[in-house]
């Protein structure tokens, strides 16, 4: 009798480290810069205007000292008023001597933006280094945040602006997947889908879910209609 293999309904374990970092001229600055605020210390925003790297960067970073601590914000998650947010972020941080926090890309509900800027208030009375890593509209910020924000040195990564590059992070995202995945299959996507990668990252989530429900192995003609369809759900965010 045959076996059927069956899949739990696990998520792997999302792994951030040097070795699947791609270190390209869209990051080398930010790289260096925080490379340096390890030693030297600084109030930092680092920033972004699409999906860069900032979650990755500051993990591998912040796994290799011990003296980081990383606090990583879901802010539709943060129901509580702000000051209850911000004595549980602030008791989280204050054990090391250096601060990261890390932020979900896009708005800020009132209570998370003044939690926020308690910690930056917290920060500076304790003399702590900080990096904040944050992308979405700074306008849309209460001015208590944004001017602060502002004041900091601010450092801004870019994704790769070549097809090589890309594909150099699909690849390596595939690989978080355990997925062996032929290049012909990633160059699709960037045929299909734009060259994005808060677009691209999911839509491979998306191919190895399916390829593997289906049992399909992902040929060129099943990508390209899986590609397709994922590009028309898009179109909306196109227009």
């Amino acid at each position: 009798m045959g076996k059927n293999q069956l899949r739990l309904q696990l998520p792997l374990p999302v792994s951030y480290d040097y070795h699947n970092w791609f270190r390209h001229e869209g990051v080398e600055d930010a790289c260096n810069r925080l490379a340096l605020w390890t030693v030297h210390g600084g109030r930092i925003w680092l920033n972004s205007e699409s999906a860069a790297g900032k979650t990755h960067l500051l993990r591998t970073i912040s796994a290799d000292h011990p003296s980081i601590a990383l606090l990583s914000i879901d802010a539709t998650q943060a129901l509580d008023a702000s000051w209850a947010l911000a004595q549980q972020w602030v008791k989280r941080l204050e054990v090391r001597s250096h601060w990261m926090i890390d932020i979900e890309a896009g708005d800020l509900p009132q209570a998370a933006a003044l939690a926020l800027f308690h910690c930056l208030e917290r920060a500076r009375d304790l003399q702590r280094p900080v990096i904040i890593a944050w992308r979405g509209n700074i306008q849309l910020l209460p001015p208590e945040l944004s001017s602060r924000l502002l004041a900091m040195e601010s450092v801004t990564l870019s994704p790769p602006q070549d097809d090589e590059g890309l594909l150099q992070i699909l690849g390596n995202s595939a690989g978080k997947l355990q997925w062996d995945i032929r290049e012909q299959v990633l160059q699709s996507m960037l045929t299909y889908l734009p060259r994005q990668l808060d677009i691209l990252i999911p839509a491979l989530r998306e191919l190895e879910r399916l390829s593997f429900e289906q049992k399909h192995k992902p040929g060129p003609a099943w990508v390209k209609q899986q590609l397709i369809r994922i590009a028309e759900d898009l179109h909306p965010r196109l227009l």
